[in-house]
């Protein structure tokens, strides 16, 4: 969740429209303003809480609020338990009509209730219970086995929601099987894309799963339970198990990067058709993309930023290539859950043909960075171990060691990026992590002639 308190990034076009976006000035807002809906339901509004943004420096900003009827805002699980509305700034011409023109200190916003959504509006499918429960049942009778959902235990929890770009739920219900046997509980994950990505994400789960349960056991593939591509909506089983923090904290760190370092090598070495290649271009257009987003909303670093853009790019120019693989292209600690002696792997969306060392560099650079957050309870000597625990079982899983110059340009992209995210979705203490950021790309950038390579 975002902090009750939005920290507005330093913009001459949206800091004016964020600095009238805190939460207590939307829930005043949406009760007086939201006339399409009941009085009555507005009058019961008494909380309010950012829940999620997604903001694009100059362009544009949209926040996703959870109006409840509690003061207390609870952290999680905030649909359907409270009314969801979020607001885009500036107003765009034509304006849809599903929106709301709302006014919060003299300046308008678009206000659109979830899941009533510019983009995501086949969300709708979901809205009440009976109808999720009834795409999940169809899903099942187009399996043939004949399982059936309890309905009566079953729940929604929303998971992720990005106004206009993506929406994930998990659905959770006991499903008794055709054979008799008591009913299992069981959950799966639902969420929208747009219908060509959503074929591309079920084709990939597919292939993915079909080569790991052939010749990588140790590596779990979310299942695909179904689809329905043309109103967007795709579903995976839900891996469960323990997130990799969890797992870190219970054994030290060391077995559990032997075991991450190997199911990542096996996940490279499994093709996938179709995939575009990262080039050293795309490279360079993300490293330059994200520092002059930062520049724009943190000018007293940009003096600092703009060198570290200069130089990064200039040094991909120098260090040359290497094999290519399939690539995870978003590795970090939250795609990964731990079951037993088995590494699931999440998030397929940003799979390319590319140098397997912008895996391992973001996996081992946001571990790293684990101890400066704020959001997370972990100290710095802890963070760093596990990276460099992680390094020295990637070097032995591939038996080759790191190319530390390729490694050290990939770390700073992985630390311009990881600033300019936290920025983006405007998660607490942003600003913060991303003068940490700069400090460690400068330090990276300076030790990119040293061989060996270290968090």
């Amino acid at each position: 969740m975002l902090a009750s308190r939005i920290e507005t990034p330093h913009d001459g076009v949206l800091t004016p429209a964020m600095e009238r976006m805190a939460p207590g000035a939307v829930l005043d807002a949406c009760r007086e303003q939201l006339t399409d809906v009941e009085a009555t339901q507005r009058d019961r509004w008494r909380g309010c809480a950012a829940i999620e943004a997604l903001y694009h420096p100059g362009r544009y900003v949209r926040i996703a609020y959870a109006l409840t009827d509690r003061d207390e805002i609870p952290q999680h699980r905030m649909w359907p338990e409270a009314d969801i509305v979020y607001l885009h700034a500036p107003v765009r011409e034509p304006m849809s009509r599903r929106g709301t023109l709302l006014t919060l200190d003299g300046m308008d916003f678009e206000a659109y209730r979830f899941p009533n959504d510019r983009r995501l509006r086949n969300v709708r499918k979901f809205a009440a219970r009976s109808t999720a429960g009834d795409v999940w049942q169809g899903w099942l009778d187009q399996a043939g086995k004949g399982e059936r959902i309890e309905r009566e235990t079953l729940q929604r929890h929303l998971i992720r929601y990005v106004p206009e770009q993506k929406w994930v739920v998990r659905l959770r219900a006991d499903v008794a099987s055709g054979d008799g046997a008591e009913p299992e509980q069981t959950r799966i994950a639902v969420r929208s894309a747009p219908p060509d990505a959503c074929a591309a994400l079920r084709d990939r789960h597919m292939h993915l799963r079909r080569i790991a349960k052939r010749d990588t056991p140790d590596l779990i593939v979310a299942k695909v339970i179904g689809d329905d591509v043309e109103s967007g909506f795709f579903a995976v089983n839900w891996i469960q198990g323990k997130t990799l923090l969890e797992a870190l904290a219970g054994d030290g760190g060391d077995r559990m990067m032997i075991r991450m370092a190997s199911a990542l090598n096996r996940f490279h070495g499994i093709a996938v058709p179709g995939l575009a290649d990262l080039t050293t271009a795309d490279i360079v257009g993300r490293v330059e993309n994200a520092v002059a987003d930062l520049c724009v909303t943190l000018p007293e670093l940009s003096d600092r930023l703009r060198p570290i853009g200069v130089a990064t790019v200039a040094r991909l120019s120098e260090v040359g290539t290497s094999d290519t693989v399939t690539l995870h292209n978003d590795m970090h600690f939250k795609q990964v859950r731990v079951r037993s002696k088995r590494i699931g792997i999440l998030d397929l969306d940003r799979l390319a043909i590319g140098d397997p060392l912008i895996d391992v560099a973001n996996f081992a650079t946001q571990l790293c960075m684990l101890g400066v957050r704020t959001d997370h309870s972990i100290d710095a000597a802890t963070a760093r171990g596990w990276a460099n625990a992680f390094l020295d079982e990637w070097g032995r899983a591939t038996g080759r060691p790191i190319d530390a110059g390729r490694y050290r340009c990939y770390a700073v992209l992985s630390l311009v990026e990881l600033a300019r995210g936290m920025m983006r979705h405007l998660r607490t203490g942003w600003r913060a992590l991303a003068g940490r950021c700069v400090d460690q790309a400068e330090a990276e950038l300076a030790a990119v002639g040293r061989e060996a390579v270290v968090a």
